[in-house]
């Protein structure tokens, strides 16, 4: 093998042997676009959460601020399933939520997930279940099954690894005496908002 005064072989295949390792070491230290679209988000939705914080704390406000944090969250989970290519749920109860991932044949909670864990809705706050434009009266079955059972509940809305949202549903947050309220929408198409509603 020819070799320059500068010590660098003068071959072609030594030169095109370095240049495909140059690449494959280039390729497995890069991100892939949809990895850093979920930091994004990430980042999006710790600053909302760090905004929302700072703001007053009226009745419209906390429910502007759980609607989007609702929204912002269902939004992460949702990238998360397309990256990790699982299955995650989503369950109502009358005051809380939580966001459920299919393992092994059964639905587990997120539970050391600091951002998909269970979250607790103020204080008299409540959500109002609309699955496919159908009135679901979320929290008397739950009221029956013991604690052990909880992590064996099924969500009622699935988000899948192929971006989609099903079933289509509403969920509306509202407070006893307060005149609006706010919706969380979502279509199968994995397309969703938080808005202002009149009650």
């Amino acid at each position: 093998m020819l070799i320059s005064v500068t010590g660098i072989p003068n071959s072609p295949r030594s030169i095109a042997q370095t240049g495909r390792t140059s690449q494959a070491s280039k390729g497995e230290h890069g991100f892939s676009l949809l990895e850093l679209l979920v930091v994004i988000v990430i980042i999006a939705i710790l600053f909302t959460f760090t905004t929302l914080a700072i703001r007053g704390t009226s009745p419209e406000e906390l429910l502007e601020t759980e609607a989007q944090r609702l929204d912002q969250l269902l939004q992460l989970a949702l990238e998360e399933a397309i990256l990790r290519g699982m299955e995650y749920g989503l369950e109502f109860t009358p005051n809380s939520y939580r966001f459920l991932l299919y393992i092994e044949n059964t639905w587990q909670p997120l539970e050391s997930d600091r951002l998909l864990r269970e979250r607790q809705l103020p204080e008299n706050m409540e959500f109002e279940l609309e699955i496919e434009q159908i009135d679901v009266l979320i929290g008397e079955t739950e009221s029956k099954e013991d604690d052990d059972d909880k992590t064996q509940r099924r969500p009622q809305v699935f988000l899948l690894s192929s971006g989609e949202i099903t079933p289509e549903f509403s969920v509306r947050l509202v407070l006893p005496g307060v005149a609006i309220s706010y919706l969380v929408t979502a279509n199968a198409n994995g397309e969703h908002e938080a808005e202002k509603s009149d009650n």
